[in-house]
């Protein structure tokens, strides 16, 4: 009877069990069936306003949940519940950091959350016609006319040139062909053509230069009598390989300078090498003191190219998060209205048996010749390619282009710069242009 009692207590437990609705397992779903969490989170497209998701569908998945926080990782809202794998937030705040994670749902319940991520929306891009655009001029002998042509090709969107004319020594005596053509164009075409004052990278000219008195003054002398006789409109200096130990030379210099010619109504600016922080240990750039020499200038203009450069390694000619760095820092120390951010017109050819510059149709044209395919470096955001020549010797050539400097235009247009310098005419190409001025409202 015991054994019948059991068994009749086991019928009828099963029996209630399927009147609940099948085996009784119904209500406690079993983990297993619960999708797990998505993976590959992430933004593929940011604006000033809008953050775009996308991720890995799940198996077994009924649809997600989109949850955010700002402007920490830490009290998520849910903002979304959708069945595709990609959404579009909007409506968001300029320059605000967002977290966000996913989940997937079905009718087992919801997964743990993926991976937590975070993305800031940009800047409000700010395009202001008035942007001041700079090209360095060449003359490198008579009749070149390389850039008189692009200067030319140009006019309504160049606002100054630099003619790369004169040559100092260390006593203060200038030398150097003087491009008239190119002066006569700019001046009948609303160009102001400034002359250019280099000393062959020399430390040693510069030294001597800059620490005495005496030679400092012939300089600024000879430099004024040489804008007034051939109608330039004031001077670019651009004094290179000066010894960190001249810093308070140099600044002395632009200043006696400036004090001579600002008040006679012509134009003082300054090209300095690029860096991300004012130290001594970088012997190229200390002597380059940025807050101070801006006192002494109308404007600066940052040599923010040859990041890689003839001598050294290969890679990009201005990398951008480099740029980007070069310019957070710029911005600290000097007026924004008064930065102008150097950009390249072209790129290196890196091979065992030395370097070569070449403008940008002619880096083209070396591609095309030695059959390599131009690529594009998504980290530095820069064009690249390398070829074996007829000598077996392989060549690595990185450059700036169109899209390249589109991202350092972009630079300018955020951090309301003061404007561009292009190294130089006559080594872009049609594409470059259109970039610029588009970028820069031209």
């Amino acid at each position: 009877m015991k054994i019948k009692r059991k068994f009749l207590s086991i019928v009828l437990t099963i029996l209630f069990m399927m009147s609940l609705g099948g085996t009784g397992y119904a209500k406690v779903k079993p983990a297993y069936n619960l999708p797990v969490p998505p993976v590959g989170l992430a933004a593929t497209s940011i604006s000033t306003s809008e953050i775009e998701l996308s991720w890995t569908s799940v198996a077994n998945a009924s649809g997600y949940k989109i949850y955010m926080a700002t402007p920490n990782d830490a009290n998520y809202t849910q903002i979304a519940t959708l069945s595709g794998t990609s959404y579009k937030n909007t409506g968001l705040t300029t320059s605000t950091k967002y977290w966000y994670y996913v989940a997937a749902y079905n009718s087992y319940g919801t997964s743990s959350g993926s991976t937590h991520i975070s993305k800031s929306t940009l800047n409000p891009i700010i395009i202001n016609t008035s942007k001041f655009l700079l090209g360095f001029a060449t003359y490198y002998y008579s009749g070149d006319s390389s850039s008189y042509n692009s200067m030319v090709n140009n006019k309504t969107s160049i606002n100054e040139i630099a003619t790369d004319t004169y040559t100092t020594d260390g006593l203060g005596n200038i030398s150097g062909l003087v491009p008239a053509s190119q002066v006569s164009y700019a001046n009948s075409n609303g160009i102001k053509p400034v002359a250019m004052i280099t000393n062959n990278f020399s430390g040693s000219i510069a030294q001597t230069l800059l620490e005495n008195t005496t030679n400092r003054q012939a300089l600024i002398n000879n430099t004024l009598n040489a804008i007034k006789a051939n109608n330039f409109k004031g001077v670019n200096v651009d004094i290179e390989g000066i010894y960190s130990t001249d810093r308070s030379y140099f600044t002395t210099f632009m200043k006696e300078l400036y004090t001579a010619l600002h008040p006679l109504g012509y134009e003082v600016s300054v090209c300095v090498p690029a860096k991300t922080v004012d130290s001594s240990a970088y012997t190229w750039n200390y002597a380059y003191d940025y807050a101070q020499l801006s006192n002494y200038c109308d404007r600066v203009v940052i040599m923010s190219y040859d990041e890689h450069y003839p001598g050294g390694q290969p890679g990009p000619v201005a990398s951008i998060s480099w740029v980007q760095n070069v310019a957070a820092y710029t911005a600290t120390v000097i007026p924004t209205n008064k930065i102008v951010l150097g950009l390249a017109a072209y790129g290196y050819d890196w091979s065992s048996t030395g370097t070569k510059a070449y403008g940008i149709d002619a880096i083209i044209k070396l591609a095309l010749t030695h059959n390599a395919t131009i690529q594009w470096d998504s980290v530095s955001q820069c064009p690249y390619f390398n070829y074996v020549d007829a000598a077996s010797i392989t060549h690595n050539v990185w450059f700036e282009n169109s899209t390249s400097i589109a991202y350092k235009l972009d630079i300018i247009n955020k951090m309301n710069l003061s404007g561009a310098a292009i190294w130089r005419l006559g080594l872009e190409n049609t594409d470059y242009w259109t970039t610029v001025k588009t970028k820069l409202g031209k």
